[in-house]
């Protein structure tokens, strides 16, 4: 397996704490506009034997001179180095909202490549790339992209209205909304890996109708849950989130063991 130096893993992975004989590594995506410390809360609570490998994406925190990847392409070819030397163990996917689209990209790209087939992937908040009729806001201009951030509810107001610090992350957070977009269409063929699926009652972005459709995308079994909150449960219903994720890794880890 192809193998990455520790300054790239530490620049991807910056809050990875590597165990000795991991049972599993779970890669975890983040959502437009966020980072990897959104996970760091979850790296003692996980199962045990779990390591967490929060990913951290260009033009945020220690990367923010990085430009941001718009094209899922583009993003594949410098993530999937990254990824592959730690997936010489176990390991499952999660993606909050646009890393749930990044997330399904790196099961379809290994599934391409036959590579290593991960346990389970987790897709929270987001819809299947197939059935994404949320309107496209990257591609508004910037009062009309603000006021759309607004909407989401997941910028602080503080940062939105400070000029300097706002100018500084448009561009990270169009890119990222650009990313959260890519191939409205379904991949030729689904996935065999197990997935489960969550999805907020109060989402306005994505309702739950929507999420069910999540269901074509593997031939494995598919679940979905529902969390109480709007677009981002996982701020304000994190505990039933991560125990949820403990509940799905568990299940997976013990099916996987026969």
């Amino acid at each position: 397996m192809a193998s990455a130096s520790p300054p790239v893993l530490d620049r991807w992975f910056p809050s990875r704490k590597p165990l000795p004989e991991p049972r599993l590594r779970l890669f975890c995506l983040p959502f437009a506009g966020g980072s990897a410390a959104i996970y760091q809360p979850w790296s003692m609570a996980l199962p045990t034997g779990v390591e967490l490998c929060a990913v951290q994406l260009p033009g945020r925190e220690r990367r923010l001179m990085e430009p941001a990847m718009k094209s899922l392409p583009a993003l594949m070819d410098v993530l999937m180095p990254a990824l592959t030397p730690l997936m010489d163990r176990p390991f499952a996917l999660f993606g909050y909202s646009m890393g749930a689209r990044i997330g399904l990209e790196v099961a379809r790209t290994l599934k391409r490549q036959g590579g290593p087939k991960p346990l389970g992937f987790i897709a929270a908040a987001a819809p299947p790339p197939s059935h994404n009729d949320r309107e496209p806001i990257h591609t508004l201009d910037d009062p009309g992209f603000i006021a759309k951030l607004r909407e989401y509810d997941g910028t602080p107001e503080e940062v939105l209205q400070h000029k300097e610090l706002l100018e500084l992350i448009l561009p990270t957070l169009r890119a990222d909304f650009a990313l959260a977009w890519s191939e409205n269409g379904k991949d030729t063929a689904p996935l065999d890996i197990p997935l489960s699926v969550y999805a907020g009652k109060g989402d306005k972005h994505v309702g739950l109708d929507t999420m069910e459709h999540w269901r074509e995308e593997s031939t494995a079994d598919v679940r979905i849950r529902h969390f109480e909150g709007g677009h981002f449960f996982i701020r304000t219903h994190g505990p039933p989130v991560l125990a949820a994720v403990r509940e799905d890794l568990t299940r997976w880890m013990t099916a996987a063991q026969g």
